[in-house]
């Protein structure tokens, strides 16, 4: 399959499986062909963005009093366990237990980055 219709597969897949459980399309991204969407569970705002040249997910993860994290899910071949554990925790995740919810996300995906500020440097999450 080429990359572009994989990608397209991967966008299809996702929009169909958090639309269904509840999250929204982000404004424009419908329009844009694009999987943008957005879950509010009341004590945090999730927001997921495809990226269409690799085979991975921007999630920000922004508080109340807007603190955030954005964190990369590098999914490969592991889109359905990925997206199992982004439904599984929507309405769990806090801010005070983030960091907990982005562990069960570690040990369904090949590799997940984590940046807690603007300027630093992804770093690798590992479940040790």
């Amino acid at each position: 399959m080429l990359e572009k219709e994989l990608h397209k597969e991967d966008e299809t897949r996702i929009i169909s499986r958090l639309k269904s459980s509840g999250w929204i399309m982000a404004a424009g991204a419908e329009t844009l062909g694009r999987a943008a969407l957005t879950y509010e569970n009341g004590r945090i705002v999730i927001e997921l963005e495809q990226d269409n040249e690799q085979r991975e997910m921007v999630l920000s993860l922004t508080s109340p009093d807007g603190r955030g994290v954005t964190v990369y899910p590098v999914y490969g071949n592991s889109l359905e366990s990925t997206l199992d554990v982004l439904v599984s925790f929507q309405d769990r995740i806090t801010p005070e237990n983030f960091q907990e919810m982005l562990m069960e996300l570690v040990t369904a995906c090949p590799e997940v980055y984590i940046q807690e500020d603007e300027d630093g440097d992804p770093r690798l999450l590992t479940a040790d």
